[in-house]
């Protein structure tokens, strides 16, 4: 839509999807911080004042000097950039700036009538949206729907680009190498279904580009072993039982939509795909567009069931997918329809166009007045300030090493800088029979003073409710400070 368009108004159905596009953006800008946003912002901040990237750990006192192979420096230098222009408001805007950047994408990568558009871009997003938190992931959402426009829409030089930004940015860069993957064996089976001459040329041209975009991977800290890296990763996270490389359970709202949406695309899949792309005549293929996309989601399909983490970047992939497999004549079944069809037709009433365009203007104004207000009130819920500013005082004048569970970690990196943690999320300096240990006594399932020992820990910094705290004062630690939410304590005189 032109400009010159515009001035016309608006249909009510475009009023519609506006709205849905302005009330995800609200929900949007409004995502929380997390204790990852941190360390990351800190790797930023040190990336810009060294101008190099970081490749050891200095941030904790247990592996200080270890390797800390860091291949999220890009993604860490815009963020603190962004940061240092913005703050934490600036944050938020850009993290909605990326991810309702991939959904406008998504949509329009979709077929079919606006109704059945507009419900399923309603469903997908408001299934991702419980999952966007303020992290380098979300530039992972919408690099992935850069790809899958790419794809759909043949601009292959541009994908050894993007890979080489992807790779020194986000490990996300692995679904990436996934859905590319994918694409060309689409291409590659399209070809030998059909036998055109497009579609020979772009078999070829995938091939090519795919060699290309593996080889962009190398031009990153880790180069090829990126992949390696992140599979190894991500079993190490599983091991120590990180709630977000688990599959999700349907024991809430959340779980229970995601698995019955999850359930209709695999159904999708089962009725529809097979008439789209093996049993119809040469003629009748479904065209590349559609081959693409949906060989994305399928190859998605097992990752977003397999881990929550995943379930984001799946749901963005499955949901145009599943526009293509409903086909652009899709309509409700006609038994269905009758159910919600008036007896007594309404009269038709005209569309108000210009009406339907002040009626959004005003709402998304409404919405940026809401959004600006909750920003500068600094709303506890964003976590922008995790850890009281008294709680952070006692914990940089306690003396000696600091002990502090793992969930933490990232968030002292940030707050508390010069004093160096016990262990964080970052994970990959860590060994992993030592995170296991961390874990288990925090658990209450292995007795503290072992580990304290060995690293000489004489501060501890943990939520007031730890069984540890109350182990810690029984053994003569004494409370430099202790709220609803923390307690810091120090270890008695030697």
């Amino acid at each position: 839509m032109n400009l010159r368009d515009l001035r016309r108004g608006i249909s009510f159905g475009t009023l519609a999807v506006g709205m849905l596009f302005v009330a995800f953006a609200l929900a949007a800008v409004l995502m929380p911080a997390q204790n990852d946003t941190f360390w990351h912002l800190r790797a930023g901040q040190e990336i810009w004042r060294t101008h190099s990237i970081p490749r050891v750990d200095h941030y904790s006192h247990t592996f200080a000097g270890a390797p800390w192979p860091d291949h999220e420096w890009l993604a860490q230098a815009m963020i603190y950039a962004v940061y240092r222009v913005g703050g934490m408001p600036g944050l938020e805007l850009g993290a909605a700036a990326l991810v309702i950047s991939a959904a406008a994408l998504t949509w329009r990568l979709m077929i079919g009538t606006l109704a059945a558009r507009a419900t399923l871009m309603a469903l997908g997003l408001t299934l991702s949206s419980c999952v966007w938190v303020l992290r380098p992931h979300v530039l992972t959402l919408f690099l992935l729907a850069v790809l899958l426009t790419l794809l759909a829409r043949e601009r292959y030089r541009w994908l050894p680009l993007l890979f080489l930004f992807w790779a020194n940015a986000h490990g996300g860069v692995v679904l990436g190498g996934l859905v590319l993957a994918a694409a060309w064996a689409a291409a590659l089976l399209r070809w030998a279904r059909v036998r055109g001459a497009d579609d020979r040329r772009r078999a070829i041209t995938l091939s090519i580009v795919v060699a290309l975009s593996g080889l962009a991977c190398a031009a990153a800290p880790l180069g090829f072993g990126i992949y390696r890296f992140v599979i190894e990763s991500t079993a190490r996270s599983m091991q120590v039982k990180i709630i977000e490389w688990f599959p999700v359970k349907p024991v809430d709202a959340f779980g229970v939509l995601f698995w019955a949406a999850t359930a209709g695309f695999a159904a999708l899949l089962i009725t529809r795909a097979r008439r789209m792309f093996i049993s119809a005549t040469v003629a009748d293929v479904a065209p590349w567009a559609d081959w693409a996309i949906v060989a994305a989601a399928v190859a998605m399909l097992p990752l977003g069931a397999r881990s929550l983490r995943n379930t984001a970047p799946f749901i963005l992939l499955a949901t145009p997918a599943a526009s293509r497999l409903l086909r652009a004549d899709f309509r409700m079944p006609a038994a269905i329809a009758r159910l919600f069809r008036r007896k007594q037709p309404r009269p038709p009433t005209p569309d108000k166009p210009l009406l339907n365009l002040a009626i959004l203007g005003f709402m998304a104004t409404l919405a940026a007045v809401f959004a600006g207000v909750a920003l500068a009130s600094r709303p506890e819920r964003l976590g922008w300030q995790p850890i009281s500013a008294a709680a952070l005082a006692a914990t940089r004048a306690c003396d000696g090493p600091l002990y502090n569970q793992y969930g933490e970690g990232g968030t002292l990196i940030w707050f508390v800088p010069d004093k160096p943690v016990f262990v964080d999320g970052r994970q990959d300096p860590y060994p992993l029979p030592f995170l296991l240990e961390v874990v288990d006594v925090e658990a209450g399932r292995k007795p503290y003073r072992p580990l304290f020992d060995r690293f000489g820990v004489r501060c501890a910094f943990l939520p007031a409710d730890a069984s540890t705290v109350d182990q810690l004062a029984a053994d003569g630690w004494r409370t430099r400070f202790r709220d609803r939410q923390w307690a810091v304590l120090e270890a008695p005189p030697r």
